[in-house]
């Protein structure tokens, strides 16, 4: 078991609000952690999952220890994954005026584009579940958005770490134990002021299993 962050920063100081992506990933960064480095998946250095989260999705309050967050890969690949894994997501701005920013933030993963599934899996939509720290669900985590309501209610940054923190739930696997890939589509929209901007990325994922092989016979 593992857990993973992925950490995106924004700026709207940068040349890339024009374009609307996050900042790119910085391979020339002497010390990389999720304070500095965008466009990246770090894994968590500690046993067992940070406070204890499980197999939900839930908002983070309290600030990452960058110390506790190590290992960067670039997210221009394919994460590996194996069920049981866990998910997070962090997104955070380097800007002064940080504290002044509401941001909401959207997920959408990418159907799963195995090449041969079993029955169901060639139509799974996410690897995560609908379920709550008190039901458990089958049911498909398929979007993640928090708070839909208008831009001065979407939520600040955890104070003094310029960031939003959302734990994402664990990797479930395809039926069958099929190994599949997907997408997430990460989106935030940020208000400062009257105007709002938006950033997007859509990091890859590969969550193993076994592979299934087309079957077929040769002509008589």
């Amino acid at each position: 078991m593992a857990v993973y962050l992925y950490n995106l920063a924004f700026s709207l100081n940068s040349p890339d609000t024009a374009v609307g992506r996050f900042q790119q990933y910085n391979s020339s960064l002497p010390n990389p952690t999720i304070a500095n480095q965008s466009s990246a998946w770090f894994t968590y250095n500690q046993s067992g999952t940070p406070n204890n989260l499980g197999d939900w999705f839930a908002t983070v309050s309290t600030a990452l220890n960058p110390a506790l967050w190590g290992s960067p890969q670039v997210d221009t690949g394919s994460l590996s994954l194996t069920p049981g894994d866990y998910l997070m997501m962090r997104v955070f701005s380097p800007d002064a005026n940080v504290a002044n920013y509401k941001v909401r933030v959207t997920g959408v993963f990418g159907r799963g584009t195995g090449a041969v599934l079993g029955p169901g899996a060639g139509d799974l939509q996410s690897p995560l579940v609908m379920s709550t720290p008190t039901v458990v669900s089958s049911y498909p985590r398929a979007v993640i958005d928090v708070d839909g309501s208008a831009a001065s209610n979407w939520p600040g940054p955890i104070t003094g770490d310029g960031s939003w923190v959302n734990w994402l739930g664990m990797v479930h696997a395809a039926p069958g134990n099929a190994a599949n890939d997907y997408s997430l589509n990460v989106g935030v929209s940020v208000a400062y002021g009257s105007a709002i901007y938006t950033f997007g990325k859509d990091p890859r994922m590969h969550v193993g299993g076994m592979m299934k092989r087309r079957e077929h016979s040769d002509a008589a």
